[in-house]
């Protein structure tokens, strides 16, 4: 009777361990950060660029869309410099308060209009300096194939 007992009770420990075993050992993904759209993201000290995108109509007519926030109590300048500018390399300097965010296309705020070089599918260069070093983003190129950014494309050609 005791040995039947034991028995039973090994087989259901082990059956209780070895089923839920696994959620011990494997790593959970729902802590690994990812950008959870099209976007790119990016952190240099206090600067943080999140989910930035070139949309392009194949036209001619593109714009840079994303945000850039400052995670600091003071103003930030930063520099970006767009490489494969259709006329050549593009520099722009900007300024974040602190506890601020800049957009481009986002909260009713304008684009970045800019022609750069590449085809939908492809990634762009964008590099993103402070005075603390430089961060390279790779900016994906997207059109209006997507039907959640077609307005957006075909809003490109307007002033």
């Amino acid at each position: 009777m005791f040995r039947r007992a034991f028995l039973v009770t090994t087989i259901g420990l082990l059956t209780v361990l070895g089923t839920s075993a696994c959620n011990m050992l494997s790593p959970v993904a729902s802590l690994k950060v990812y950008s959870p759209s099209d976007g790119t993201n990016g952190d240099l000290g206090f600067v943080k660029a999140r989910n930035i995108i070139y949309f392009t109509d194949g036209q001619g007519h593109g714009a840079l869309y994303g945000a850039f926030a400052n995670s600091s109590s003071n103003t930030q300048d930063f520099a970006l410099k767009l490489e494969g500018g259709a006329n050549g390399t593009i520099y722009r300097q900007y300024l974040v308060k602190g506890y601020q965010v800049l957009n481009f296309g986002y909260q009713n705020q304008p684009a970045l209009k800019v022609a750069l070089k590449g085809k939908p599918g492809e990634l762009t260069t964008i590099l993103l300096y402070t005075d603390t070093g430089s961060v390279r983003l790779n900016v994906p190129i997207l059109d209006g194939t997507l039907p959640q950014y077609q307005d957006i494309v075909n809003s490109l050609a307007k002033n």
